[in-house]
């Protein structure tokens, strides 16, 4: 076997690396905007090679190191590698992005891959469910397209998913590389970089020679809590795992789809990839498909209306052992609603029933006109919670209690009877107790911690909340109006689907020709 240069006529490859990353919801008022990047994670060149090292922080104020950390260890492993760092942006999932906005970035990542030199390959860690306002088209579609333009003839391009993609022809046609987390909650960002990379220097040096094969599943929801190690997924990721190790293999990803977008059409995916054996991969891909479909009708949690939670936790033993969460399910922050619900409110206002309740809820207006209020002042409020989303103005007699700049704003605290509401100027996320402790708040003594994430949360308070109880309400995350959507071919669970292979066809090819309404 003649042995393998380490690049391309015997010279280091040049690897270029970067992220436009956004989640959206269709369903949210805000607009995604630039601020909203450069204010999140928006930094490039010498910035982002410093952020993605060992030493830096690649995104500081969620995770110190995530795919592109873990693409320059992959490279420093392979040996032989120029790493060229381009553009990184990531903003806090929210509404769609403002197609100047998208544009923008787009031509800043291009035109730097142009001044870049020649490059060999590219790592991309996208998300695959961003939505821009008046773009007719998946956007990630866009940017591989314009990417793959710019890279001189024969460069490869490797990319990353999130697991919650909405899997369209335009993600995978382009690409010669592709893997998704393989984690809910997603903790191993940094091992999906190092995969991504790993497999891309493989390619580059002949060592792989990727095909692909993938699915398209009509379902949008099942799988239960959907959490990668619990029943009922756990058989499926484990056999993902186990197809990898086929050395023939180079990966296999599910997409259990984000459903709070108008992209046609959703629906739960899977890929497999194989080095130079087509017929493998579609064996493989059908048989992921089978199995994640065998799984259609576990339900998600049963959901408790505010009401009903409340009295749950009154009367139950929960409450002695840690703060039980409240996932507020249909306003859910993390997944692009505004965190404005005020429903919970309305609810501990007409009775709070003696409980510690901790409850998030944006209200610009509200932090703007209490932000000089003296603290320990009485006042009567009105919380109204976002504008524009139709949520019910709450009359309250509060004590204004403390107030905090913080890596997501502006916080005031408003204590009210036993409940302390914390109203923000930007969408609230409290997956960290330092979200309350900001404010005054011990985590550990509270009764109910409202939560506006379905699943991150639950790693910073593992060790003191053992229940965990979706509450349903209205907005932009609503289970009930998804179901209720129209869908272009028969779509489980809104009606009973025999068989994922009847429509399979139809609708993966729709995904080449895909608009949005």
């Amino acid at each position: 076997m003649p042995k393998l240069s380490l690049g391309r006529g015997n010279r280091p490859l040049r690897i270029g690396y970067g992220r436009i990353f956004h989640e959206a919801n269709a369903f949210s008022p805000l607009p995604t905007k630039r601020e909203d990047f450069e204010r999140f994670h928006l930094i490039e060149g010498a910035a982002l090679e410093h952020a993605t090292s060992l030493r830096g922080q690649e995104l500081a104020s969620v995770v110190p190191h995530a795919e592109l950390t873990g693409f320059r260890q992959a490279m420093r492993l392979a040996g032989g590698v120029e790493t060229v760092p381009l553009l990184s942006a990531l903003a806090v999932p929210s509404g769609m992005v403002e197609r100047k906005t998208f544009d923008g970035l787009v031509d800043e990542l291009v035109a730097k891959i142009t001044a870049a030199g020649p490059l060999d390959g590219i790592y991309l860690a996208l998300h695959g469910s961003m939505q821009v306002a008046g773009l007719d088209e998946a956007p990630e579609a866009v940017i591989l397209r314009r990417v793959r333009s710019a890279l001189p003839t024969g460069a490869r391009i490797a990319v990353s998913y999130d697991l919650h993609a909405n899997l369209s022809e335009g993600l995978v046609g382009p690409v010669d590389v592709l893997v998704a987390y393989r984690s809910n909650p997603h903790w191993d960002l940094v091992p999906t970089g190092f995969r991504a990379g790993n497999r891309l220097v493989r390619v580059l040096r002949g060592e792989l020679d990727p095909v692909h094969a993938w699915r398209k599943l009509p379902m949008i929801f099942g799988g239960g809590t959907t959490i990668d190690f619990l029943a009922p997924m756990r058989s499926v990721f484990r056999a993902m795992r186990r197809m990898e190790r086929d050395r023939r293999v180079i990966s296999a990803s599910l997409f259990m789809v984000h459903p709070f977008t108008t992209a046609v059409p959703l629906g739960w995916s899977v890929h497999v990839s194989t080095s130079g054996d087509p017929a493998l991969a579609e064996r493989l891909a059908d048989e992921l498909a089978d199995l994640a479909w065998a799984e259609r009708h576990e339900a998600m949690p049963d959901m408790r209306t505010v009401e009903e939670a409340l009295d749950e936790v009154k009367h139950g033993h929960w409450k002695r052992l840690g703060p039980v969460t409240f996932v507020d399910a249909d306003d859910i922050v993390g997944a692009g609603a505004p965190g404005g619900n005020t429903r919970i409110v309305e609810a501990l206002a007409r009775d709070d029933r003696g409980l510690r309740v901790f409850v998030p809820v944006h209200d610009p207006a509200l932090v703007e006109e209490l932000w000089t209020a003296p603290l320990g002042e009485r006042r009567s409020v009105v919380i109204r919670g976002t504008p524009g989303y139709d949520t019910p103005a709450v009359p309250l007699d509060v004590v204004v209690a403390a107030r905090a700049t913080t890596e997501l704003g502006r916080l005031v605290r408003l204590d009210s009877g036993s409940f302390h509401v914390v109203i923000s100027a930007r969408p609230p996320l409290p997956i960290h107790p330092k979200f309350w402790a900001e404010v005054g708040l011990n985590s550990r003594k509270a009764d109910v911690i409202v939560q506006k994430n379905f699943f991150h949360y639950r790693i910073f308070y593992a060790a003191i909340s053992f229940r965990h109880i979706p509450v349903i309400s209205s907005g932009a995350t609503s289970f009930a109006d998804v179901r209720a959507r129209r869908y272009p071919v028969s779509m489980h669970p809104v009606v009973e689907v025999p068989d994922w292979r009847r429509d399979e066809a139809a609708l993966r090819a729709m995904t080449s020709t895909a608009s949005l309404p």
